[in-house]
């Protein structure tokens, strides 16, 4: 209603027809700007102004002093921001027309519309005391205040109490014991804060309760002295509730930010919300890698995250935009929840991110219901919740793409790795870790072929480096160094190296290194060299033995004859030599044919080795005993394999005889035997001499090599011995190193059957 109305206008009359016909004092509506919009008949006749003059008017215009325009002004400012029913009492002087100035008491309060009544009630002329003045006015004035406020006397009842104290406490609070409004565990404190209040004042918060019973938390200012407590209540719900929000969204966004686990970050979110609001259960239902899945949260803490079986959500669920209750037998509440009670309610919420809905969260509330604000502030966070949840999905799927792809890299069996722009380590396969003996922690950051592996050859390496700067690819053969750790055999690994640069455009990001191990592909070219070179002599000993052995055997025979008869000694001696040479040399020839023959393989029979063992042993003994050589034994009860008795007792003289040649003056030798986990076997013959330097020991299984002194061996034990062991599947490794003896390890399948030759290659150094 604007000020140019009139002042019967029908839109008056309906608002304001009631009040203005029956009211028996001077009233006025006045507008947000204080301008009068209507009056009745009596406040004209007050201020002596025609009805159509005094609309549109503001009434301030009709106060008589500046103080009493300023007051009312103030005043009638602060009620236009208040809630319906508050107001005002003021002492004001009205000027009419014409006449004298009326005094009045002027009684403002707000409607609900927003309108202010204003009421005049003229003074009477009785002129009260100073004393009864002031009491007036102080009354008026705490009857004014929008905050509660009550007269309690010395029993705590409670003697006067303003509208405001009223609203907020219920109707009959007066004559009541303050006592009765507080809520039982507080009762106490508010006992002391009027007992501390006797001796001047007291504030703080407690919990009162309604007359109708609803709670009430409200901040006290008491203050009293000989007479009545003065008590100030200001109510707090709308302080602790919005405390309430503010604390619970920080609770949420600290758990969003948590657990570098998507899953414990979010689901802590969901039940700081949950618990804040008194949930029982909680369910966060989600997508993860194209499958839904619910994560629990029960008993106070995360649980592994459950497929979901034959329920899904429905694709209705992404409309909704707010909480929706959900029955206790549906399904889905079923899958993740099991029976409920029937009066059990379900609600779920979307959590929806700015791109999409995410996933949903289902609550199962507890005994509080929720009102319009809970359900806002469970829509605010589950939008907070879901920008937690999108990253954390994304996350998720960002670290199964990152451990799908190194799990692939893990399992190539060649080393594949990424470097920057600058030849630092990027990515470390598995491969390149058991190649060179380098974990990937120990890699990252560093560059390869000079930090990381250093290469052989450093000038290598930068040439290498400098054609893939220049061509964008490169491939040729480079040879690095691994962990100072490994053995100095298995330190240098040569590898065919492929690499190609990463751009992105003109800028060059880094590039891909592909390396093959060439140790296997060198060991099994040696092997087959090995192989075609033992053939070769296997040939040429089947070839010529027999022509060579047939006229021997005449030499050695016809020698043996001569020395049978007397001869003049300077012939004996010349005989001697004969046969002696003879003797040497069939046995070289018997060495070539068993060589030869041992390709065979011989006939299988399962064998108890410490038998085999002892029996060696036992033929040897007085010979080794001689010498000064003492034989200790480690055997296992019994093991039993599939092999052939006569070949692998061969080996056993062969490497005991080895060994006693190996110690001129005595010594020990020890002779092991123990199972395997396969249910093989494992021989070891260790002595205690000179030793074999290492850059002879891939050299001592060739046939017709030999550190012995010429005349004391063929070559040929051990490249036997090395065949038999390789035909019955098995392997024999020789560790040693100058001055402190050798150890040879013959390992045998239980099977007894040759296998395809070892990624080892040939045999030589083991590992200490």
């Amino acid at each position: 209603m604007t000020a140019s109305s009139p002042t019967v206008a029908s839109s008056t009359d309906d608002l304001y027809r009631e009040v203005l016909q029956v009211a028996p004092i001077a009233t006025a509506v006045l507008d947000r700007a204080g301008l009068v919009v209507a009056c009745n008949r009596v406040f004209v006749e007050l201020v002596q102004v025609p009805a159509r003059k005094a609309v549109g008017e503001p009434f301030l215009g009709w106060l008589a002093r500046s103080s009493e325009r300023e007051a009312f002004g103030r005043a009638f400012m602060g009620l236009r921001d208040k809630e319906p029913g508050h107001g005002f009492v003021l002492d004001v002087g009205l000027v009419p027309m014409l006449g004298p100035r009326v005094d009045c008491v002027v009684r403002a309060h707000r409607l609900g519309d927003g309108h202010v009544t204003v009421t005049c009630h003229p003074a009477d002329g009785k002129t009260a005391s100073p004393e009864a003045e002031l009491g007036l006015a102080v009354t008026r004035s705490l009857d004014a205040l929008d905050q509660g406020m009550m007269l309690v006397d010395l029993d705590s009842k409670i003697v006067h109490a303003n509208p405001a104290a009223i609203t907020l406490l219920g109707e009959a609070i007066a004559g009541r014991s303050f006592l009765e409004l507080a809520d039982p565990d507080s009762v106490p404190q508010l006992t002391r804060a009027l007992t501390v209040a006797r001796a001047g004042s007291w504030q703080g918060e407690v919990d009162l309760r309604r007359l109708d019973g609803e709670p009430l938390p409200v901040e006290l200012s008491v203050a009293a002295g000989t007479g009545p407590a003065v008590v100030l209540v200001r109510d707090i719900r709308e302080r602790r509730r919005r405390a309430f929000e503010e604390r619970l969204v920080s609770q949420v966004d600290r758990c969003l930010v948590s657990s570098p686990d998507p899953r414990q970050s979010v689901l802590a979110a969901c039940a700081a919300l949950g618990g804040g609001l008194g949930c029982e259960r909680i369910t966060v239902l989600v997508r993860v890698g194209g499958a839904w899945v619910r994560w629990p949260w029960e008993n106070g803490a995360a649980r592994r995250s459950v497929p979901l079986v034959h329920v899904e959500p429905p694709e209705t669920w992404n409309e909704a935009q707010e909480l929706q209750p959900l029955s206790p037998d549906d399904p889905m509440v079923q899958g993740c929840f099991g029976a409920l009670e029937p009066s059990c309610t379900v609600h779920r919420v979307p959590l929806r991110a700015p791109s999409r809905v995410v996933g949903h969260l289902l609550l199962v509330p507890g005994r509080e219901i929720w009102d319009a604000r809970d359900r806002s502030l469970i829509g605010g966070l589950a939008g907070q919740i879901a920008l937690g949840l999108a990253n954390g999905l994304l996350a998720i799927e960002t670290r199964e793409l990152a451990a799908y792809q190194a799990m692939v890299l893990d399992q190539t069996t060649v080393l594949l790795n990424s470097v920057d722009a600058e030849g630092r380590v990027v990515t470390w396969n598995r491969a390149s870790e058991q190649a060179l003996g380098i974990s990937g922690g120990a890699a990252l950051g560093g560059r390869l072929g000079i930090d990381v592996a250093p290469a052989a050859e450093p000038e290598q390496w930068a040439s290498l480096w400098r054609t893939l700067l220049r061509d964008g690819v490169v491939a040729r053969e480079v040879t690095l160094l691994g962990d100072p750790s490994l053995p100095a055999a298995k330190r240098e690994v040569p590898l065919h190296v492929e690499a190609r640069l990463l751009r992105d455009g003109e800028e060059i990001r880094g590039a891909v290194i592909v390396g093959l191990d060439l140790r296997e592909r060198r060991a099994l070219e040696r092997q087959v060299l090995r192989s075609q070179k033992l053939a070769a002599v296997g040939l040429l000993a089947a070839g010529i033995a027999h022509e060579i052995n047939n006229p021997l055997s005449g030499v050695v025979g016809y020698s043996k004859l001569l020395l049978e008869r007397p001869l003049p000694d300077n012939v004996r001696e010349k005989v001697e030599k004969i046969a002696r040479s003879g003797e040497r040399c069939r046995k070289i020839v018997e060495g070539v044919l068993l060589f030869s023959r041992q390709q065979d393989g011989g006939e299988r029979r399962r064998v108890d080795l410490r038998g085999l063992i002892d029996r060696v042993l036992s033929i040897g003994e007085y010979q080794w005993r001689m010498h000064n050589i003492r034989i200790i034994r480690e055997l296992d009860d019994s093991v039993v394999i599939s092999a052939d008795a006569d070949q692998i007792e061969q080996v056993m003289l062969n490497l005991l005889s080895n060994a006693a040649d190996a110690m001129p003056r005595g010594g020990t030798v020890q002779v092991a035997l123990r199972r395997t986990e396969d249910g093989g076997a494992e021989l070891t013959v260790a002595d205690q001499g000179h030793g074999i330097p290492e850059e002879i020991q891939a050299r001592i299984f060739d046939p017709f090599f030999s550190t012995k002194e010429i005349g004391k061996g063929t070559g040929l034990g051990l490249a036997i011995s090395y065949g038999i062991v390789q035909d019955h599947g098995g392997d024999i490794v020789v560790r040693s190193a100058p001055g402190h003896g050798a150890t040879f390890v013959v390992t045998l399948p239980a099977s007894g059957k040759p296998v395809a030759p070892p990624a080892t290659g040939p045999p030589g150094a083991a590992p200490p």
